[in-house]
Order: structure tokens, then sequence, then C-alpha cells
């Protein structure tokens, strides 16, 4: 049985049970035998603590009975109550009760013997006692023991011991090099106890030791400020060596080229006092390149100020500032000037002609840092001057334009330092150059984005578990909803730190307009956004959503790749996402139907069936096909149901388009084709449109030609037709069927396809039906070509073109998509390309190429860069069959130079 008195009193068997006293004066009998396990204590002293100076004249019979009914509950015979003279005794072994065991590993660390101190290295004996021994405390100690007089007696020996254990661990650790894994517990107890400057020294020492420099000159500066006096020895040793610059950050990994051109830009600064600008987003490591880079160079003259930029209680002043600059370049308090303008003369004239660096960090605007740049050195000046670098999470435009400065744009780690930082966490024995290991540490490298302080963060995460691997935590950041909370650990002086913590600190700094559209964004599901979708989702003209994405680039919450077009990184997407969740729902849903009428309207050239008349270029879809996908299921989701599977049938029609091209990878993927075309189909379903069911069905149909599942291709097929003799359409019916009977042509699947163009020709031959014939007799003609027919072929290939060019000349519309060109030249076109296939496959070449080269003639009134192509492309392959290289290759350029348009 276990006495636990270091947090809330607990009693607790060998099974792990509870059997804590109920009642509280038998609680506080036994927490005051427990605190002095072995060591006889009075009844006269028991009854004072029971009952708390207020016991009544059966007091001691009280405690007999206390003392009997305790004797029953503690039933391990590793505790025994006894009585020991006038008193009781609880003897046991000290492990049993951790207050007891805190103190003989105090005991044994040398805490409670004068003159101990901390051995240099990382052999201390010590070292492990204490952490062992303040890994003890769950609490405050002796809470809920039953007795205020009883924790009021015990608790300033107990709280002194453990801040002294603290201080010890502390001086042992920053000895080892290790200051850096006690932050969380200095800080807490610092700031429990102001007070103690020894602790307070400590955490400066360990904040330094960890690479938070900027954190722990400003905890010293707090801390000084407080006392009534000059600060003691321990705590002024701790500020003189925070004054003089420290060696190189040993966590500090890669970056040789932005090394290499601070090196460059050093040059140029100091003749001509250009600030060096280095600027990127949040945790990309400003702060450490450039304190690394001036360990080296700048060793002992240093000027360093934390300007706040991104401080939600907002930046520092300048005023203040150069009062510290002043003081530090040996101007005594008392002397400093009163006034800005003052301050900032005596400074430029103290920093004349004098070798120091300006490090400026985390920079607010030019107004903020203008008073504290140095002057510019005369035109006949040879000598070096001051050197002034500037980080900030801005771009700082105005720094450009007014101060020339020379600028260094920080991204994220390339991959192999990432994974280099990322395994300082595995420790000895987990090598990162395990194949499987490194794979995981990969992985993980990029859901942190790559940026320093995520890597960090995770790096000491799998040093505090080695239990874990780098794929167990990767596996918690994939998570959508916690993911980002995973990157958070415990701060100091300035908050939490961690990824949303800098992240929130970035978005306090937006102007509301602007923080409100990157709340919207939290809704976009894509990687890269373009100015009209933003200005769409947020309800925006296109200028004012320019204006916007602009501030939020400058801010580095986006980057705009290319003009009007923006990208983010992983964890911004999932910050924004959280913010976009505290949206009202009104808000929040009016955002996603504007966004889903954007994509509805962006897509309509494919609205009609077969998706020939869209004009949208390969390309777009690329770059979109991810945030269409997730509109997609978004519409499902939030009941859009009629908008869900307009959009999932577009996508379709693109999709199959795509497929066509070896080298488009959303054309390749079939797993997300068949998702879009399954959430439609459902979607057409709840909708009870049959025209709906009709169209999706076909696209599952087309789908699963190209997955070489035929039978549930046909098994679709036929269902679409049932929903489209349902919906009454007939036309419907003829183009899913076509749609079909081509997808199993382009799979090489002739001898299933020639049975349904053979019937698609049959059932455009009625009245009702006829404005289809052209079309299903061009694709008969074209599959006879392919299966060795081509007599059959060209007849067929005749009548198309006779057939289409009288449609042409009556006016009658040709079937194809919106903007098509003027009624049955496209039809004419595709038609006269299939007489050209067919008179070459009957070696009539001559006349072939007369028809190939007629039908380039009517691509070019059409005003259609896919036919217009196409038609290039064949006769570029029949000149080229020919031997006529020189025109084939002109031919050849010519598609390809509409197909590059296009796409």
């Amino acid at each position: 049985m276990d006495i636990e008195l270091l947090g809330p009193m607990v009693v607790r068997r060998e099974d792990g049970t509870v059997a804590t006293p109920s009642a509280p004066k038998r609680r506080a009998l036994l927490g005051a035998l427990a605190a002095r396990l072995n060591q006889p204590v009075g009844a006269e002293e028991l009854i004072e603590l029971v009952w708390e100076g207020a016991a009544p004249p059966t007091a001691r019979a009280a405690l007999q009975g206390h003392v009997a009914a305790l004797r029953q509950q503690l039933d391990d015979p590793g505790l025994v109550l006894g009585t020991r003279g006038g008193g009781y005794v609880l003897e046991g072994d000290v492990d049993r009760v951790d207050l007891v065991r805190f103190s003989t590993l105090c005991d044994r660390a040398g805490l409670l013997s004068p003159g101990a101190a901390a051995r240099v290295g990382t052999d201390d004996p010590a070292v492990p006692l204490l952490r062992a021994a303040l890994d003890l405390w769950r609490g405050p100690a002796l809470a809920d023991c039953g007795s205020t007089l009883l924790r009021e007696r015990t608790l300033p020996f107990l709280t002194d011991l453990r801040l002294c254990a603290l201080n010890r661990l502390a001086q042992g650790l920053v000895l080892a090099g290790r200051g850096g894994e006690l932050v969380t517990e200095l800080t807490e107890a610092a700031d429990a106890h102001p007070g103690r400057q020894p602790l307070a020294a400590r955490l400066v020492e360990c904040l330094e030791q960890a690479g938070r420099g900027l954190e722990a000159r400003e905890r010293y500066e707090r801390t000084v400020a407080r006392l009534s006096g000059p600060p003691g020895p321990e705590l002024r040793r701790a500020g003189e060596q925070l004054a003089r610059r420290t060696p190189p950050d040993r966590r500090f990994v890669g970056r040789a080229a932005e090394l290499a051109r601070l090196h460059e830009a050093l040059a140029v600064a100091a003749r001509t006092a250009r600030p060096i600008l280095v600027t990127g987003p949040a945790g990309v490591g400003k702060t450490g390149l450039v304190q690394h880079w001036a360990a080296q160079r700048f060793p002992e003259s240093v000027l360093h100020a934390d300007l706040r930029g991104s401080d939600p209680a907002g930046p520092r002043r300048p005023a203040d500032v150069l009062a510290g600059f002043l003081t530090d370049l040996g101007v005594a308090p008392e002397a400093v000037p009163a006034g800005l303008e003052e301050r900032a003369a005596r400074y430029r004239a103290l920093l004349a002609d004098r070798r120091i660096l300006i490090l400026l960090d985390d920079a607010a605007s030019y107004r903020q840092l203008a008073p504290l740049l140095p002057d510019r050195p005369a035109p006949t000046s040879t000598a070096l001057g001051p050197v002034a670098v500037v980080t900030s999470r801005d771009r700082l435009r105005e720094v450009l334009l007014h101060e020339d400065a020379l600028v260094l744009p920080l991204g994220p780690l390339d991959a192999e330092d990432a994974r280099d930082l990322l395994s300082r966490g595995l420790g000895p024995d987990r090598p990162a150059t395990d194949p499987e290991t490194a794979a995981e540490l990969a992985e993980l490298a990029e859901r942190c984005d790559r940026l320093p302080l995520a890597l960090r963060l995770a790096s000491a995460r799998l040093a505090a578990r080695p239990d874990w691997s780098p794929g167990d935590l990767g596996a918690e950041l994939a998570d959508e909803q916690t993911g980002l909370a995973a990157l958070a650990g415990a701060g100091a002086a300035r908050g939490p730190v961690g990824v949303g913590a800098a992240l929130d600190r970035t978005y306090r700094t937006l102007p509301p307009a602007a923080a409100r559209l990157f709340t919207l964004l939290g809704l976009y599901p894509g990687a890269e956004i373009d100015t009209a979708t933003a200005a769409a989702l947020a309800d925006l003209r296109p200028a004012a959503a320019r204006t916007l994405l602009t501030a939020l680039d400058a801010v580095h919450l986006l980057a705009e790749t290319t003009p009007g077009r923006y990208t983010r990184r992983e964890l911004v997407r999932r910050y924004a996402a959280g913010q976009a969740a505290a949206l009202q729902c009104e808000e929040r849903f009016g955002a996603l139907d504007r966004l889903i009428t954007h994509y509805l309207e962006l897509t309509a050239p494919w609205a009609g069936e077969g998706g020939e008349g869209g004009r949208l270029p390969a390309a777009w879809f690329r770059r979109e096909e991810s945030a269409l996908r997730a509109v997609v299921l978004c519409a499902e989701q939030y009941g859009r149901t009629r908008a869900a599977w307009q959009l999932a049938h577009r996508m379709s029609l693109l999709y199959e388009r795509s497929a066509e091209h070896p080298d488009e990878p959303v054309g390749r993927d079939r797993t997300r084709w068949r998702t879009v075309a399954e959430i439609g189909l459902r979607a057409a379903h709840a909708d009870r449109d049959d025209a709906a069911l009709a169209r999706l069905g076909t696209d599952l149909a087309v789908l699963h030609v190209r997955r070489a599942a035929h039978r549930t291709a046909l098994e679709h097929l036929d269902r679409a037709a049932a929903a489209a003799d349902r919906a009454g359409d007939a036309r419907l019916r003829h183009h899913c069927r076509s749609r079909v009977a081509a997808a199993l042509v382009r799979a090489g699947q002739y001898d299933r396809a020639l049975p349904l163009l053979t019937d698609l020709v049959a059932a455009a031959r009625t009245p009702a039906t006829g404005h289809l014939l052209v079309r299903a007799l061009t694709d008969l003609a074209e599959l006879l070509v392919l299966v060795g027919s081509p007599e059959r072929a060209l007849a067929h290939a005749d009548e198309a073109v006779r057939t289409a060019t009288a449609r042409s000349a009556d006016g009658r519309p040709d079937g194809g998509g919106p903007d098509r060109g003027r009624p049955g030249e496209v039809e004419t076109v595709l038609a006269t390309h299939s007489r050209a296939r067919a008179l070459h496959a009957l070696g009539r070449r001559e006349a072939a190429l007369s028809s190939a080269r007629l039908a380039v003639a009517l691509a070019r009134t059409v005003g259609d860069a896919t036919v217009e192509a196409r038609s290039h492309g064949l006769l570029a392959d029949l000149l080229l069959e020919l031997g006529r290289g020189v025109e084939g290759a002109e031919a050849r350029r010519r598609e390809e130079a509409l197909v590059a348009g296009e796409r």
C-alpha cells in the first residue's frame, strides 16, 4: 500500500485500487503520521493537527478510535501503525510514502548537505536522483488532507526543498548542455515565486541554452525591473552571460545557401548601411538563422532588440528600444535623452564608423524601424560601418522602397536538413539510417511543412517518447482536428509556443477585412486559389479580394506563385480551417454556397452531353481537381444534392478528357474519378432526378471501361439507359450509349463497341432522333476503319458528310456544346475526318489528303481549338505516311501549338 501526499492525498493498494479514508479527520491523522514516517508523533500534537487547535474534551478517545480504524484499513504488512510512548508511529519502507521518498532522494543528491555543488559534465549523479524526486509531484502537496494546519506546517519546508531541487537540477543540466529540458518547469516555478532570484537566473540560463535568447533577455529584464535593489550575484552573472555572445545554436542545421547570401550581403551593407531584411513565415527560423550567423561574424559587438511586431500586445515603441540601445552603448540611464528624435540622433552619433551588428528582430513596420537604422555613410567614406539586420513576418515593402534593403526571403528547410533536425529526437538507440525510420522521418518532415519550429517541436516529442516511432507521431499530426495541437508546447514570457500560437500571433495583426478573408479561406479545400474564387467565397469584388490577398501574402499566410494565384502551407490551411469552424452557421453556409455556385459557373461549358463544348484548359483542371472533388463532397454533405451531381458529372467529363492524355496524372487516377462519380450518383438518387441518374450512371460506365471492368460498365449503362427512358429523353439515352461506345473503342474493345454503335445508327434514323444521326454515322465509320471494313466505313462517312452538310445549310443545330460555331459545322468537320481515314484505309491516299485539307479549312471557321488541332493532327499523320516530311512537320507544329494554347 502506498500513500501519496505530493498532490491530492491518495492511498493506493498494490493492485491500484484507491483506499483513501473518506473522513477528513482520519485523512489528517494518516497524513500527519505518513509525513513523519518511522518517527513517533505525540498524541497532543496529533490532536492539535487533526482538530486544528479546536479539540473537544473527547478528542483523545476519538483519536484512539481513528487510530483503530486506520489499523484495520492499513491491511498491508509493509505499513504498520503502532503505539510509541505517548503517541503513535507509522512504520514502513520510505518508498511507500512519496513525500518521504522525495526527501530521501533530495538527501541522496546532496541537497540537504551544505556546500553541495553541481558536477561539470554529463555524469552528475545528482541529476537522475533529482529528476526522479521532482517527478513524484502531482500538484500542490497535501491537497485535501483534511487539515489546513497540517498543510501550513508542512508546506513551507516542502516547497523550499522542491525549489532547491529544481534549482540544483537546473545547474546540473546546464553544465551538461541540457538546460532546455527544464524550461517549462522553471517557468512555472519562477512565475509562482518571483522573488527567488536563483530560480530566475536558472531560467535565463536554460532559455539561452534552449536557443531562445530573446525570451531569456526578456525574462532577465522583467525580473530585474521588479527588484527594489540591484540583482543578486547569481542573477547578475546570468545577465552578464546573456550580454556576451553565446556559441552558435548546436541545434542549427543546414541553411548553407542562406548563410552564404548573408555573408555576401554583409560586405555591401557595411559600406552602404543598407539594411539586410530577412523575411519569412512564422516558425521558419529567421531569428535562429541570424543569431547563428551573427555569433560567427560579430561574437562581441551586437545590439539586439525584439521589436515584438507580432505580439498581440502591440509592437515596442522605437523610443523604448533606443533607450536600451543607448544604455548598452555606455550612456548612463540618467543621461538618456527624453525625446525620440534626440535619442535617435545620439544613437546614430555613437554608431558612426563603428563595426557593430544591430539585430532588429520581429519588426512590425517601416515606421517602427526608421529611427533604429544607422545613418548612411558619406559618399567619400571608405570605412566599414554598422550593419542592421531586420527580421520580420511581413515583407516590409516600404523598407525596400525607402532604404533599398538587401532582401533574404527564407523558406522551409530542404528535405535532407529537415530529416536531420527531426532525427535528433530519436536518440542513439534509434538510428535514422534505418530505411523504415528514414521513410517515416521524411513523411513527418513534410507534415511539419519542413518548418524549423514545427520540426523542433516534433523532435522534442520524439525525445520525450522513446517508445514512439516517427510514424506514430506522423499519424497524430495527420489528424485533421487535433494534428496542429500536437505541435505545441508550454511557453515562457511570451505565452504558449507552437505552430498554432505562432500563426495566431500573425493572424491577430491582420486588419479585420483581411482576417475575415483568411478565415473564409479555411472553408476552401484546395492548396491553391485564384483571385476570382477567393472573391466568390468572400462575396467581394475581384479588385477588393486581390487587395486582401496581397495583404495575406505580405505576412506569409499565403504565397503568390503566379500573378493572381496563391498557395498556402498545409499547417496554415489547418489553422485557417480552425478559425472557420468558429463561424456562424449562416455565414459558413453562405460562403460554401457561393463557392459551389462559382464552380458551377466555371464548369458550365461542360454541362452538355459529352462535354465536347468545354474550353477549360487541362492545366486548370489539374490545379483545381482536388478542390473541386472536395466541393462535390461538401455539397453532398450539406444537402446541396443538385449542385453535387451537376459538379460530379462535369468533373467526370473532365476526368474522361484528361484520361486521353497519358501525361495527365488526374486522368490516370481512377480512384478519384470513381469517388466523385459515386458521390454524384448518390446525390442524383437523393434528388430523384432520372436524367441525372442517366448521366452519372454513364460516367461510371465509362470509368469501368477504363478499368477494363466491361461487365460492370455495361450494367451501369443499362441502368443509365433505363433512367433516360424514365426521363423521356431519347437524346440523353443516345448520348449515354454513345459515350460508353466511344470509351470501348478507346479501350480497344471493338467487338463490344460495334453492336452499340450499329444500334445507335439505327435508333437515330427516326424523325425524333434524326439530329443524332451524323454523330452516330461518324462514330461507326471510325470504328469500321479500325476493324478492317473501310468500304462500309466510307459509305457511312459519305452519308454523314451529306447529312451534316444538309443540316448546316438548313441551319439545324449540330448537337455540340455551347460556343461551338455555326450549326452543323462541327459535325461536318468530324464526318470529314472519318471520310479521310476511310479513303486512306482503301489506299486512296490523295483523296484522303484532300479530305483532310478540307477538314482543316472547315475547322478554322468553327472557332474551336480542339477541333482545329484534331484536323491538323489528321493531316500531319497522312502527310508523314506519304513521306512529305516538311509539310507533315508543319501540320504537327500547328497541332501542338493549338493543344498547348488550349491546355
